[in-house]
């Protein structure tokens, strides 16, 4: 019990499409509050003379980055039905953003502090590369060096890092059909030059590559000489107990 109410921790998974790719991660959260009050769910708040909605996202997407796995922790002051909360805020919800699934989550842990990796889709076109076998050449030539040392800036200025052991996973593959960004014209580009990057990358408090960083390190380092269409996060992975796990685990919802 706190402040005279039966608190219910919920954790949901919830899509960002390309309709509202282009708001801010502020934004982001002023549309769940707005759409809380609009369904007349009663989220819990902060005490104090400013109080604020017990809301804790995960790791925040860059502007006009897609997602099919958002996730974000949310406390209410009175327990809650799963199903009716999904419904109900998703009535309020304006088009692009879904809520999925939603558990109720029994530990202190928030998503935020726990995000450890995170995986991407990068669907990029190549101005000199035409052919799958070449392309993954080039990036299994890029990965295999003893350290990719990029520039990275920060809130004290730029300084140099190495990115090598932040890249968890990469794969390539030409691009299907359907991946192709909708304002594409298939006759303006060649397809056989789009290919689909696919990465788990170090992301959280303790190490974080972006895939803007790594995209920017393939042309500055490996030459590739690759213009990124489109930015689609493909999911997020918590840490508990020394295990990576989907944040929908039971275990790392538990106590």
């Amino acid at each position: 019990m706190k402040g005279g109410y039966a608190l219910n921790n919920i954790r949901f998974r919830f899509i960002r499409g390309e309709e509202v790719k282009f708001i801010s991660h502020l934004d982001l959260m002023k549309v769940f509050e707005r759409a809380l009050r609009r369904s007349r769910i009663p989220i819990a708040h902060s005490q104090g003379y400013n109080p604020h909605p017990h809301m804790v996202f995960g790791l925040p997407l860059s502007v006009g980055v897609t997602s099919e796995a958002e996730y974000a922790d949310f406390e209410f002051s009175i327990d809650l039905n799963l199903e009716e909360f999904i419904v109900n805020l998703n009535n309020q919800l304006p088009y692009g953003l879904k809520l999925l699934e939603a558990k109720e989550k029994n530990n202190k842990v928030n998503i935020m502090a726990s995000i450890v990796m995170s995986s991407y889709d990068l669907l990029v076109y190549s101005e000199t590369i035409n052919e799958e076998n070449e392309m993954n050449s080039r990036i299994a030539e890029f990965i295999g060096k003893a350290e990719i040392i990029v520039k990275k800036e920060g809130k004290n200025g730029s300084k140099n890092i190495d990115i090598k052991p932040m890249i968890r996973k990469i794969e390539v593959r030409a691009a299907k059909p359907d991946e192709l960004s909708e304002n594409m014209s298939l006759k303006e580009i060649e397809t056989e030059r789009v290919f689909c990057i696919s990465v788990v990358l170090s992301a959280g408090s303790v190490a974080n590559l972006k895939p803007e960083l790594l995209i920017a390190a393939l042309n500055d380092i490996a030459e590739l000489r690759i213009k990124s269409l489109k930015i689609h996060r493909t999911g997020l992975f918590v840490s508990k107990d020394g295990k990576t796990m989907n944040p929908l685990d039971d275990s790392a919802l538990s106590g």
